[in-house]
């Protein structure tokens, strides 16, 4: 790397903080090394996941907390903000980012991982690391922005069918002897018998109908980035004016539907100009943390879900529920696909305008299902299983 170059395309400041959050650490990580290469590794688990204590890292945290393994084993979180909860016993947290001597200690004595965006790098070889990732795939092309490292032992899939695909997305050579299909542990939630109410976070009303809608983020997820052409004028895709907002409010209105629009965390909220409604909630990454919202209990909640090229839309899918994809922008998404032809791995209703979304919502409130046929064809080539088990299965291939 060019140093100069560095400098004058991202600046002093992010330069200082690159040196600071990663060349530093790298260093400390380095010098705790020559002291404890030599020792017996400690039984300790270190997760991290893609917004702290969420996703696949939280629910296999919360299995193994519920079951108890944090009396053998000693679990470290990598966060990137400070925690101000109270842990159960023998767990504790250091920083994702920065030096720390007590994360260095551990990084280099721990002998589990489990990351779903960011991983440090183990340092021996009889550590285990595994990468869980923090969706399940969807159709937007990832490929160069996501990369699994040769050093990981074990990269979870859903199925085999599915994993040459996944595999690309992560520049890793299919076959690949690392690629696991047990499934995700966030997904477990979908499957327990008990009754989600994360709904009651939001609002204490009843409505006939429960609407989600998850775009992924257009502008944002990284430095200068923008993977749509089309302007996105109230933040979100396809609704233009303030009017047809209230619009689409009026409309849940008359039908008793309640829709609640989650704005990707790493969308870009500069431009986010939409509001509560009488039946509309936003819930951007900010207000998630402040309710204490599970991107996965809330999706059980719900009877249908909006989406579009996200990951999110295949998570839903094992709930077997309507799903509808808006697609307005698809011919200016300008980051690509993971297969050639989308529509093979639709398995809703496309929306390209507000009257065919329209036509969506009256659909979901009158029940009329026309793609569970197609939706159930597609789940079962991305999932091996539709069960509560995947924590299980991962705690047994580590061998806890």
């Amino acid at each position: 790397m060019n140093p100069i170059k560095y400098l004058q395309e991202n600046g002093v400041k992010r330069a200082m903080k690159v040196l600071y959050d990663y060349k530093l650490e790298l260093l400390l990580e380095k010098i705790v090394f020559v002291f404890t290469k030599h020792k017996n590794l400690n039984d300790v688990i270190m997760i991290e996941s893609h917004n702290d204590f969420d996703c696949n890292g939280g629910a296999f945290y919360n299995y193994l907390i519920k079951n108890g393994y944090n009396k053998k084993y000693k679990i470290v979180w990598l966060v990137r903000k400070k925690a101000k909860s109270k842990f159960p016993t023998n767990v504790e947290t250091v920083p994702l980012y920065g030096p720390s001597l007590k994360k260095a200690y551990y990084v280099c004595t721990a002998k589990y991982f489990t990351y779903d965006c960011e991983n440090v790098q183990k340092k021996r070889k009889d550590q285990c690391m595994v990468y869980c990732s923090h969706g399940a795939g969807g159709l937007k092309n990832a490929k160069g922005k996501l990369h699994v490292p040769p050093y990981v032992d074990y990269i979870l899939v859903q199925s085999k069918a599915y994993a040459p695909i996944q595999a690309n997305q992560w520049s890793v050579t299919y076959p690949d002897k690392r690629i696991i299909a047990i499934g995700y542990p966030a997904q477990d939630i979908f499957f327990d018998e008990s009754k989600s109410d994360e709904i009651r976070k939001i609002t204490s009303r009843k409505y006939k109908k429960v609407i989600l809608w998850m775009p992924t983020f257009r502008k944002g997820g990284g430095y200068h980035r923008n993977d749509s052409r089309k302007e996105q004028k109230l933040g979100i895709p396809l609704i233009e004016t303030q009017e047809q907002y209230l619009k689409l409010n009026n409309y849940l209105a008359e039908n008793d539907v309640f829709l609640i629009i989650k704005i990707h965390p790493k969308q870009d909220l500069e431009n986010l100009k939409i509001k509560d409604e009488s039946n509309i909630k936003v819930l951007t990454g900010e207000t998630v943390k402040k309710l204490e919202i599970d991107n996965y209990a809330l999706m059980k909640c719900a009877d249908a879900l909006i989406s579009d090229y996200s990951g999110a839309a295949y998570e839903y899918l094992q709930l077997d529920r309507p799903i509808g994809y808006v697609l307005d922008d698809v011919n200016d998404y300008i980051a690509g696909f993971v297969v050639e032809d989308i529509h093979t791995l639709i398995a809703g209703a496309e929306i390209y305008n507000f009257e065919q979304l329209e036509s969506f919502i009256v659909n979901v409130v009158s029940e009329n299902d026309s793609f569970k046929e197609r939706r159930e064809k597609i789940r079962n080539y991305i999932y091996e299983y539709h069960d509560a088990n995947s924590s299980k299965r991962l705690v047994e291939l580590l061998g806890l």
